[in-house]
């Protein structure tokens, strides 16, 4: 008698355990369900609300039951939401794209009209010299009569940019050859054109003893 009451009791603590681990497991669920939530995007709701269907399923008690229905329906609001969001923006850059259009069509309508002879285009510097090693910056200032003079030629291996100080910054790559190397560099102000001459000295190897 003595023995078949332990067995049972036996069976009945295993039991308990594997219901305890069953209710772990819907507990990651829950939780996993909840990380999802906590990420304001549509994918990660419906991931949520994956998860949240899952532990519904795997939990025995109803409170932890109608806890899940309580989380879906916040996904799911969460969704709603987010969807209206998404649709207000699309309006909006659909909306504004338009007057942007319309903006940059107005700035290239008020290109100033230039007359024969009167643009005045010059540089503060005919030529410039770089060291071989290459990673140099230099500046070259450009003064012209009108704001739209542009870069229209450069070597292949010289970088340069127009700041908004009406400068050239230039910068030279290392010079893979054993003899002087020089090219020229052309601003353009509508007809006129100036040129720059660009000057890199061979690299010099140090050899060590």
């Amino acid at each position: 008698m003595k023995y078949f009451i332990g067995c049972f009791l036996w069976s009945m603590m295993c039991m308990s355990a594997l219901v305890a681990n069953a209710q772990s497991a819907c507990d990651k669920l829950f939780a996993n369900g909840v990380k999802c939530q906590q990420t304001m995007t549509i994918s990660s709701q419906r991931n949520a609300i994956g998860y949240f269907e899952k532990a519904k399923i795997c939990y025995d008690s109803q409170a932890k039951k109608d806890l899940c229905d309580q989380q879906i329906k916040s996904c799911r609001n969460i969704i709603t939401q987010l969807t209206r969001t998404e649709e207000a923006k699309k309006k909006e850059s659909q909306t504004r794209e338009p007057e942007e259009n319309d903006r940059n069509k107005a700035k290239n309508d008020l290109k100033p009209v230039r007359k024969n002879g009167e643009i005045k285009l010059s540089l503060d510097r005919t030529y410039i010299k770089f060291k071989g090693k290459g990673n140099e910056f230099q500046k070259v200032k450009v003064t012209c009569n009108y704001p739209d003079w542009e870069i229209t030629k450069m070597p292949e291996w010289v970088n340069c940019s127009k700041n908004e100080n009406n400068e050239i910054v230039i910068e030279v790559e290392k010079n893979p050859n054993d003899v002087e190397r020089s090219a020229q560099l052309e601003v353009t102000c509508g007809d006129e054109v100036t040129t720059l001459t660009i000057i890199q000295e061979k690299f010099k190897k140090f050899i060590l003893f």
